[in-house]
């Protein structure tokens, strides 16, 4: 009986050591609390600007996606497209008032767009110092870890405000 209590104990303890380190690398990758979080449901995902913004993406799915913009007329107009690799990050300056980005799921040999729901988590940091010449709508940062997104942001002269994440 004592021999089961012992194996119990250890396997209770074995769990919560899993759970803690879990939570540990899972708010390692949560975005500032002033990033306002956008919603992602459905097919695409739409955004709506009335001044220049930042969006922070996060590829919180088990697989790489490409993000890509559709463009009705590709000969008068060029999208665009960014790979997202699992758990990665890329910032977009977006001063456009309408912007559609679409998730396409990327597996060796087979690619095919799926809901953005589930699969990206996307915020807004509207306070973000976004200098006249880097205005438009382009891709700030692609593809890394949160700590090497935002060094790399500041190397390029946005101004993040400092904050503590959530």
């Amino acid at each position: 009986m004592r021999a089961g209590k012992s194996v119990m104990k250890n396997r209770i303890m074995m769990m919560c050591l899993l759970l803690g380190v879990g939570a540990v690398a899972f708010g390692q990758d949560n975005a500032p609390s002033s990033c306002r979080p956008l919603p992602v449901t459905g097919e695409s995902i739409m955004l709506n600007v009335k001044k220049p913004v930042l969006i922070l993406l996060h590829n919180v799915s088990d697989g790489d996606l490409w993000i890509t913009h559709p463009v009705a007329d590709p000969g008068a107009s060029a999208g665009f497209t960014s790979h997202l690799m699992t758990k990665k990050w890329s910032a977009l300056v977006v001063d456009k008032k309408s912007l559609e980005l679409n998730c396409i799921e990327s597996k060796p040999g087979h690619e095919q767009q799926i809901s953005c729901e589930g699969q990206l988590a996307v915020c807004k940091w509207p306070i973000v110092k976004i200098a006249p010449k880097q205005l438009g709508t382009y891709w700030a940062a692609e593809n890394m870890n949160w700590s090497d997104l935002t060094t790399y942001l500041g190397g390029r002269g946005f101004s993040l405000p400092a904050s503590t994440k959530k």
